[in-house]
Parts: C-alpha cells; structure tokens; sequence
C-alpha cells in the first residue's frame, strides 16, 4: 500500500460556506479573490509535489465550478428559463491554471433574456472584477441551434457542454436539437474537422514552430487527440478514452498509449500556465528549461536536462500523430465510407482498398517476418497507393517487436533494406513511414535512439531524424528542375552520380552517432562502416558512405573558416578531400547537410562560399596536387589583369602603383581583380580629399553573392574596427566577412566589409544604403569621439543560452601572423568590443572571418603585434586570451541587462 501521509493537499471549497460568507460580507471580492489565490498557489505546491496534472486539471475545474454557482447564487440569479452552462474544454471538466472558462449564458427565448438582462449583466461584470478568465456567450435556444448549424467551432463547444446551475431542462432541449440527425451529421462532422486538423499542422509544422512547439495546436499535440473523440462523441455518443476502447475502436494498447501522451502534455502544459503566470501554449525558450527543471529532467551524460524533456515531448508527439493518423483513417474506412470499397488486388497478401493498401492474409508479418520490410519496398512502387490502411498499421504494429538483433543480421532482410535505398521513387516517404509505424528504429536501433532528438541551440532547428530526412528529400530534389536555379552544381552533380544509395545512405547515418559520448562524426563513421559491411556493400562503397558520414562537417567548416583564395588553403583542403569524385559527393552532403539544419542560415553568401570552395578545389585536383600554384604567380596575374582594366578607363600603371602603395599580398588574394578595379577607381575619384571614403555596392564577387560590400578607405586609427563594427551593429546589418588591411609604407587603412540586412540578404534600397555611407562617414570621422558601446536589446530567445566564451590562440607561418579564434554568445557590439579590446593591446587586425550559427558566434581574427609581427611571447598570449574572455562575458552581461 501506498503511503500517502506526505502527500500534499488538494485545495478545497466549501460551496454552502461560501454562499454564506457570501452573503454575510455583501461584498464578494474580499471574499474571492483570496480564495482563488489559495487554491491557485495549493495546486501549484501539490503540482510541484506530484507532478499529477490529471487530477488538477479535473479538479480545477470542479472547484470553479463551486465558485462559479456560489456566486450566481449570491446574486439571486434566477433559475428559470435561464442556464449557466460549461462548454469547450471547460465543458470537459478539464481546467489549466489560465485556460478561459467558456460560459454559455443559455436562455430559453428573448422574453427570458430581457427579463432578466440585469442579473445576468451584473453576473458577468462580477467575474470580470473578479478577474477570472470567462469568454462567454447570451444566447437563446434558437440562437445556439441556428449558430451551432453555421459554425464548426460552435458545435464543437456544445458537443462537450454541461448544466453548472440553472434550468436543467434547456440544456437536455438543446442537445435534442443539435443531434447528428437534424445538424451536423457524423460524416460531414468528420470530413469538418479533418480538414481542421491538416489545416492546423500545416500552419504548426514551420520551422519556428520545431523550436518552439506548441502543446495544444502543434502536430501530435493535444488537439490532436481532441479532434479524436470530438469526431468520436459526433459517431458514437461518448469520447472518453475508455468508451472508444469499449466500442472497439482503440484497443487497449493504443488506449494507453493516448492516455500516457495526455498525462504527459497536461503536465507539460500545467507547468506552463504555472511558470508564465498566463495561458501560454507555446514551448517557448525561456521556459523550456524551467519546464524541464520542474519536471525533473536532470543533465545526464552528453544531453542537457532541456534536451532530454525536448526529446521526450517529441516522442509523445511523434506517438500521438502515428496514432492520430491511423485512428482518424480508420474513422474513414469503417465508419464513415458510404460507397461499396473499390479493392484492386496487389498480390497473394494485399489488396489496395479505395486506395490503401491492406492486409488479407493475417498472421502474414509472424508467419513472414520479411515483410515487415517488404511492405515498404512494395508500396514505393505503386504510384497509385494514398498509403496503408489502418489495420496493415496495427498488424505492423503489433508483429514489429518480431525485429531483433538475428533479424537485422539476416541476409534477406539486409537485401531488402536496401533494395528501399536503391528504389527509383518515394524513398522518403517509405523511409519516414517505417519511423513512424515503429519499424525503422528497430531494424537500426542506432537510428531509433536519435528519434525525437534536439539540441538545445538556435542553429538546429528540427529533431535529429527530422533534419535526416529532409536531407535525403532534398538531395533527392536535386535531380529536378525547380531547384536548379538554388543548388546549380548539386542539381548538375546529382546526375553523375551511378549509386545515389550511397549519398542516401550516408545522409540516414551521418547523425546516428550523437546518442553516443563522443565526438558523433567519428561515432557515425563506425556504425555506418558496421552498417555498410553487414549489408553486403562493395568495399570501395563502404570507404565512401563511412568517408562521407566521418568527414560530413569539413567542407561546411572549411568555407567558414578558410580564405578561399589563397593557394596555400585550398591546395591542403584538396589534399585533404583527394580526388574528384570525394569532391562531389561530400558537396552533394555538405550543401544537404547545412540547407536541411537550418534553412534560414543558407544565405546567397552562404551558398556561394560553398561554390566558390568546390570550384577552386576543382580547379587544384585538376593541376594536380604536385603541382599547386605558388602565391606569387597569383598575385602577380591578378595585379596584371587589373592594370589592364583601369588602363581602359583612363588610369596608367604609374597611377595605379601609386594608388596601391604597398597593401601587402594578401590585399591582391583575397580581393581579386574586380574589387582591386572597383577600390582603385573610388580612390582615384577621392582625390586628396582626408574624409574618410566609404563606398556600397551589391558584391559582383561570386564567392559573395547575394550580399553587399562596405569599402573603407583612410588613415588607420587604432580604433577603427571598433568604430566600424559598432556602427555597423546599430544600422542592424549582420556582417559575414571582414578584410582588413593596412598599407605598410602610406598607413592606409584599405577595409572591406560583406554585410546582410536583418533578413539576411543584400541592402538594395537606395535609401539606405545612403544613411549606411553617411552613417559610416560621420563614425569615422571623428572615430576617438564616437561611442562603440552598443545598448541595443537583446533578443528575448538569446538570453536563454549560456554559451562559455573561448579563445584559443595560434601562429600562421606561412602568413607571419597570429590567429584568434573565438567562441562566444552573440550580442549586439561583440566586435566593436573585440576591436576595443585588440586596440588595447595595441594589436593590429589583418582581417577576421565572421561566423554566427543560432546563438553563438565562431569568429577568427588575424593579428600581429606594434612590429608587425605574430605574438610569440606566451605571457603576452595568455593576457590577450584572458582579457577577451573577461570582456566578452562582461559584454553578454551587459547586454542581456538591457
């Protein structure tokens, strides 16, 4: 036996003693509102205590109930002809801490209205001051059977209504009046709602929404299992669980399987109410981790408390739309068809009923167990198929438990799993159903462990099997016309590719390895090398599906992260990749891989970095890796063919010479012929002038498409990244990459600046870009007098993460320079503060690669010291590493302050 004698209290109410507290104080609100707020803060302590969410909810709702009488009571509201009645959720009997009660104020006619109009008036206003939280209705019978025939939702709340005080007999004549035979029938009912609910997951299925879902509205959430019995209550009468079990049509298993995903949404959705203080729905991110907090998650292993209360509220969704799905389909098939079944036979096993396809051999999955799989591959090969029918999914569901380890070891099986992957058509689709019915994560338990999963950051924006399938959906896409013109090599590259399997293959286990301590990318490349080997691939396809999975993150980090033209950085990029044939398949993976995490992050500029890497690691496996080019032969052709263009607009080389002064070799690899053209022409125009000149244009360099260059030109001061980067910060452009650069002899500071707006794209407003250059103007004017601390807000999302700031530091040989890499929450007047910082230190910035993925930023900065030269003492390192550290982590404070 259970001891209860800890166990905390349920409020109660005494409905008779209120009513004569009532009337012995005369005025109610002294009286209510304390007793509403003890019965809140009771419940909110036996929440904390139990985390029972079934029992407060229904009880909730009973104790307004007793409030609610008590006080129409206390007002001496007449109970004739007149009805307080519960309807919605409220109707139900079902309460969260700030969910509406829903009133109707039923009346048996307008004479009943107007009579007692008054009373009725005063009721309302009192629960007003009270500040309950009512939506109410006054309407007559009439009105409600009229209204009730024309609005969906209307019925809806009257399906589930009920007598709280007045004439019980209008509430029994209203249901007679709205039966299936006279409004509403239960098949037109059913198409209603089911259009309602797609509806609703087509609006809920964005990506903001996988961040931030919602616990009502969301796909699998708890309308969905509303929109269940709803339908139910329309057919059968009744809606609870516990009837549709009765009447056949749950069985037990997914009975329970319903009430634990409604016992867990109802906790989540309680602790909501309690930690916002309102009726908030939404997961949002700075309640998630106070909702898994109270709900007990603790950090374990590799996954935060947060990521393990994420991953299970996806489960329960995953759960509640395999059974939403299949339940509703089975409404159609057995209870709402009105035409004879149209069956065309498939084989010996199955038939497809008015499209789907269903078993007519039982016991075929125990008997068979192939099919489990075979299924799968059968039904991506007829076209016609709309999908299973709803006793296929229980027969698979109820035979899965059948894949075990011997099974997965079994040859034929192996066969026919990959018979799937090397299928012409609807790979996905079958893919993404056996997740859903349960097959898939049995037949690769590595897979089934990363069902549901996230990770708690604003680059991730779905669960982990999520992101796997719209990764092969899109490389899947590739091979078609309308994506063309967004992913041009990939949709080029796609076709030369004999064994697509291999890219699909490497796609559905690149991730598997994140349910693992580790680092997941060499946890992948063995399980997909394991995976591969059992499943009968040839050696040299096993090297790439376990090459691919290893290495699907280099190609993505490398264009971040190298100067995309220097020699010496591509030649060991493609050292690192081999060949061609690596080349193309780990850019069909990577562009996959990036587009698929987070859509909104693949930007033109993004897009174009990726192309700008494979083309020049193209161009270097073509010279042959014995053969690189050598940096001077480089520079000395762009310096040639930029001559050539300014002499056709009037410049001779003497002039030109004169203009570049000595900016150094970098200068002439990293802004190419264009800008070099582009530069030399805004400083010939300048003249003598010592303003500072800035210059915007749309970025004609391919390897920055799709974004705009700030160019600045002027006598370095040791403030001016700061002052730059601050005033660029308030004019709410993101920047992507920064080339700064100082001539050695003149001490000219020659800048360039890649920027997207808010919205990530280019800035093609005339207009503002005028207010940027005169904006950037005025800063850099007087750049000692202008004030680089940025007091912007910072959003309501990157308050919740804690990223730790790092900064590690190293020396470049090859380029005599030091290099910063940065790790760090991103705020607004992050960079002017690192340029604050590397002034300080009397640092002299040669550029920086900028990179902000979700909440934090991945910054690297190239520095030498007051000589010119890398930092070589250690003490001196370690100060500088130190004092970023420390003036970032006080800039993230700052900043959240505000």
């Amino acid at each position: 036996m259970t001891d209860t004698s800890d166990m905390p209290a349920l409020p109660e109410i005494n409905e008779d003693a209120l009513v004569a507290e009532l009337n012995e104080k005369s005025l109610p609100l002294p009286v209510i509102k304390p007793l509403l707020a003890r019965i809140q803060e009771e419940a909110h302590h036996y929440f904390r205590e139990t985390l029972d969410a079934d029992t407060l909810v229904r009880h909730r709702a009973t104790l307004i109930d007793k409030v609610l009488r008590a006080l129409w009571r206390f007002r001496d509201v007449c109970t004739s002809d007149i009805a307080l009645i519960a309807v919605g959720g409220y109707g139900r009997g079902e309460l969260h801490p700030h969910s509406d009660i829903d009133l109707l104020l039923l009346a048996r006619n307008e004479d009943a209205i107007n009579q007692h109009a008054g009373d009725l008036q005063d009721f309302i206003t009192l629960l007003w001051d009270i500040k309950l939280d009512i939506g109410h209705s006054v309407r007559t019978l009439d009105e409600c059977v009229t209204e009730a025939q024309a609005d969906l939702t209307i019925i809806t709340n009257l399906l589930e209504s009920r007598t709280l005080i007045g004439d019980q007999s209008l509430h029994s004549e209203l249901c007679a009046r709205i039966t299936p035979e006279s409004q509403w029938p239960a098949s037109q009912f059913f198409d209603a709602k089911s259009d309602e609910l797609n509806a609703r997951h087509d609006k809920h299925n964005s990506a903001d929404y996988n961040l931030e879902p919602n616990v009502k509205n969301s796909p699998g959430a708890l309308r969905d299992i509303q929109t269940i019995t709803w339908v139910a209550i329309r057919h059968f009468g009744k809606g609870s669980l516990q009837a549709l079990e009765d009447n056949g049509f749950l069985t037990e298993f997914e009975h329970k399987r319903l009430a634990s995903s409604l016992s867990f949404l109802w906790e989540v959705r309680y602790a909501l109410h309690m930690l916002a203080g309102r009726e908030e729905d939404r997961l949002l991110f700075d309640l998630q981790t106070q909702v898994a907090e109270v709900l007990g998650y603790k950090d374990s292993g590799r996954q935060q408390g947060v990521e393990r209360f994420m991953s299970q509220f996806y489960r329960h969704q995953l759960s509640t739309m395999e059974l939403s799905d299949m339940l509703m389909m089975h409404f159609t098939e057995d209870y709402m068809q009105c035409t004879p079944d149209t069956i065309t036979p498939v084989n010996e096993h199955f038939v497809l009923c008015n499209g789907y396809l269903q078993l007519t051999t039982p016991g075929l999955f125990e008997e068979q167990p192939s099919w489990l799989l075979n299924v799968f591959t059968m039904l991506a090969q007829i076209s016609e198929s709309k999908g299973m029918h709803s006793s296929t999914i229980r027969a698979l569901r109820d035979s899965r438990h059948l894949i075990d380890e011997a099974y997965r070891q079994n040859p034929e099986h192996n066969a026919i799993f990959m018979s799937l992957m090397r299928g012409k058509s609807r790979v996905v689709r079958e893919l993404s159903r056996m997740m859903r019915y349960g097959i898939l994560g049995r037949y690769i338990p590595s897979f089934g462990r990363i069902i549901g999963m996230m990770e708690y950051d604003l680059l991730h924006k779905y669960t982990v099997d999520e992101h796997t399938f719209r990764m092969i959906r899109l490389m899947r896409h590739f091979r078609f016309g309308d994506v063309r013109e967004r992913f041009p090599i990939a949709s080029r590259l796609i076709h030369k590719v004999t064994k697509k399997e291999i890219l699909y293959l490497a796609a559905l286990l690149h991730d598997v390895g994140k349910s693992r301590e580790g680092d997941h990318t060499v946890n992948s490349g063995e399980i997909a090398e394991a995976f591969c080997i059992q499943h009968g691939l040839k050696p040299a396809d096993t090297h790439m599906v376990t090459w691919l999975v290893t290495n699907h993150l280099l190609m993505s980090n490398a264009s971040q992260r190298l100067d995309l033209s220097n020699p010496d950085d591509i030649h060991q990029f493609a050292i690192d990749v081999g060949d061609q044939y690596h080349l193309d398949m780990l850019f069909l993976i990577s562009v996959s891989d990036t587009h698929s995490t987070n859509p909104e992050l693949w930007t033109p500029w993004r897009a174009e970095q990726m192309r700008e890497l494979y083309r020049n690691t193209q161009a270097a496996l073509r010279r042959g890796l014995e053969n690189p080019l050598h940096k001077d032969d480089v520079i000395e052709e762009i310096q040639q063919e930029a001559i050539a263009q300014l002499q056709d607009y009037g410049l001779p080389e003497s002039r030109v010479r004169e203009i570049w002064g000595q900016p150094g070799d970098d200068y002439f690899l990293r802004e190419g012929v264009d800008n070099i053209v582009w530069h030399t022409r805004e400083i010939d125009s300048h003249g003598s002038s010592i303003k500072p000149l800035v210059s915007v244009r749309q970025t004609s360099d391919r390897q920055f498409e799709g974004a705009t260059q700030i160019f600045l030109f002027m006598k370095d001061q040791p403030n001016l990244f700061a002052v730059t980067t601050a005033t660029l910060d308030q004019l709410n452009l993101n920047i992507q990459d920064a080339r700064i650069m100082t001539s050695e002899s003149e001490n000219n500071a020659v800048d360039t600046y890649i920027v997207l707006d808010e919205n990530n794209e280019a800035i093609v407003d005339p207009e503002r870009i005028r207010v940027i250059r005169n904006t950037l103007c005025d800063a850099l004017d007087e750049p000692e007098e202008f004030d680089t601390i940025i007091r912007r807000r910072t959003s309501r999302v990157l308050k919740q993460f804690d990223v730790p700031t790092h900064v590690t530091i190293s020396n470049d040989p090859l380029m005599r320079r030091t290099v910063l890499e940065v790790t760090a929450a991103d705020r607004p007047g992050l960079l002017a503060r690192v340029g604050n910082i590397l002034m300080d230190f009397g640092a002299q910035l040669q550029g920086a690669k900028i990179l902000t993925e979700g909440e934090q930023v991945s910054d690297i900065f190239f520095i030498v010291n007051e000589n010119g030269d890398p930092y070589s003492d250690p003490s001196s390192c370690e100060a500088l590493c130190k004092a970023l550290e420390d003036g970032l982590d006080e800039q993230v404070e700052e900043q959240s302050a505000v």
